[in-house]
């Protein structure tokens, strides 16, 4: 009986030896797919929130370069100092060719009316009037049309180089209010991709309450009033971008940036002690990347030359012209946009 016992109950025991691992590698396959899709949804989830990330930082760059747009309407200043413009030619260098051209038609209008004379004499009466009709139709179409063929020609189109000493001095408040304008085709979106970052909502809607305010000084066409507001827009840009990107090169650059734009909206109030503060300003914020040893080669030309030009506008400061001021914030803030580029 007791062999019997041993062998059943050693086949009961094998038999729950089984079960038991048939459990665990259930259990262990549930613990390693449980664990994959973790890891799976961690790592979609990770990449969501880098879209959304990325896709609002190239929102908050385009309100910056619209913002930056408008602060340089203000003083005609533009990226691509080149513009078209449309010259008549001296009417001594066009007269040749107009006498040649006339000799030719008076030449077709003989032969024309040669034609005419023949087909008269033979008797054909009534076509030759329909014919002449015609003629005369014909002749004054091309007439006219050769007019305005003499019109063009008698203009061409010149491109011409300018530049803060030769731009001209009124506000293109047109093209201003239509660059403000293009601005709220965009805003409602890039108002939600805020929302879904940690951005303060109290802060995005007192950003588009500013925008607000910035159309109505534009609309009033008031240019001390529009560049003291475009600052109160531009700082909220800042803060934006600082809480979203941690890309010390593009904070660094923006937050230089936005001391140079307080520097130039002062500078029809002359108050240069305070522009000359915010200059200085913009070089010690600047001053961090100097010490970066991460950056790049190309990163550490980049830096060195906005340096010195940083050095070079605040020594324009002492001359107290602002034409030799703008022409140099001219220069550093087309190098300071290469900030978006130089990055590795």
């Amino acid at each position: 009986m007791e062999n019997v016992h041993n062998k059943y109950g050693g086949i009961n025991l094998k038999k729950s030896s089984k079960i038991i691992y048939s459990i665990l590698a259930v259990f262990g396959i549930f613990i390693i797919g449980a664990s994959l899709y973790y890891v799976i949804a961690n790592n979609e989830n990770k990449n969501k929130n880098n879209n959304i990330k990325e896709k609002v930082i190239s929102e908050i760059s385009y309100l910056e370069e619209k913002t930056v747009n408008i602060f340089n309407k203000m003083n005609q200043i533009e990226y691509d100092n080149y513009k078209i413009s449309v010259e008549n030619i001296e009417e001594g260098q066009s007269s040749g060719a107009s006498e040649d051209t006339n000799d030719e038609n008076n030449q077709q209008n003989t032969s024309e009316s040669s034609s005419n004379s023949e087909q008269s004499n033979q008797g054909q009466t009534s076509e030759p009037n329909a014919n002449n009709s015609q003629t005369s139709g014909g002749n004054s179409s091309s007439n006219s049309k050769q007019n305005t063929d003499e019109q063009e020609s008698n203009q061409k189109y010149v491109l011409q180089r300018t530049g803060v000493l030769t731009e001209e001095k009124n506000i293109d408040w047109d093209a201003t209010k239509i660059e403000i304008e293009s601005l709220y085709t965009s805003l409602p979106t890039i108002t939600l991709d805020l929302y879904n970052t940690n951005i303060d909502q109290n802060e995005i809607l007192s950003f588009n309450s500013e925008i607000d305010i910035l159309t109505e000084k534009i609309k009033s066409e008031s240019k001390q009033d529009t560049l003291t507001q475009l600052v109160n827009v531009y700082d909220f840009i800042v803060k934006f971008m600082k809480q979203v990107n941690d890309d010390e090169l593009e904070v660094v650059g923006i937050e230089t940036k936005q001391n140079i734009l307080k520097a130039y909206s002062k500078l029809d109030t002359d108050d240069w002690n305070s522009i000359n503060q915010d200059i200085q300003t913009a070089i010690e914020v600047f001053s961090r990347l100097m010490t970066n040893k991460d950056l790049s080669s190309d990163n550490q030309y980049f830096i060195n030359k906005t340096y010195i030009m940083l050095n070079e506008l605040k020594s324009s400061i002492e001359k107290q012209d602002k034409e030799i001021f703008l022409i140099k914030y001219e220069e550093l803030v087309e190098e300071l946009r290469k900030v978006w580029y130089n990055k590795n």
